[in-house]
């Protein structure tokens, strides 16, 4: 799950806090989405290893990070894996790493296309936009259903989202 290289534990770290935030959003969890976003964001500010400030038992001092999130923090830590986040996934049936690393999707839409069309994974979007059945759900046209069939090809390239500066010359070369 983690990787060595410096501060890539604190990016992973924060991309399962991002993960639960999107998961909680779409079970309709009010307040603890945008709870576990702000910390995500502030792990990846630090400018040091998480796991430093873990080891000076300093995580509760990462504005946004509370008991509950630092229990977290610290069983990832230790373990290199979250029981919690393991079973939101299974109550949640839809990738929701995968259909969030599409840009312009978030926990909203993909909610929506989940619980209108039964679109779970990226394969099942991809389908449902050829087909033509996005632009019929609500808020959604045209326009967006030709977006998000770009955005699948350029996620799948990736491998997720990235910096536009850094993603958009390799989807034109």
């Amino acid at each position: 799950m983690f990787h060595n290289r410096d501060n890539m534990r604190n990016r992973d770290i924060a991309r399962i806090l991002y993960g639960i935030a999107n998961l909680l959003e779409i079970k309709d969890v009010p307040f603890r989405p945008n709870a576990y976003r702000k910390a995500a964001q502030n792990i990846e500010l630090l400018t040091e290893d998480v796991e430093k400030v873990y080891e000076r038992g300093e995580l509760e001092k990462i504005p946004g990070v509370g008991k509950n999130i630092a229990e977290k923090i610290k069983e990832m830590l230790e373990t290199n894996s979250l029981a919690y986040y393991e079973r939101l996934k299974k109550e949640v049936p839809v990738d929701v790493e995968a259909l969030s690393s599409v840009e312009g999707l978030g926990p909203k839409k993909i909610k929506m296309l989940y619980s209108e069309l039964g679109i779970k994974t990226l394969d099942d979007l991809e389908k449902a936009a050829l087909e033509g059945k996005i632009r019929e759900l609500k808020g959604m046209g045209e326009k967006t259903e030709e977006n998000i069939l770009k955005n699948i090809a350029l996620a799948r390239g990736r491998g997720g989202r990235g910096l536009l500066g850094v993603v958009l010359p390799e989807a034109i070369a």
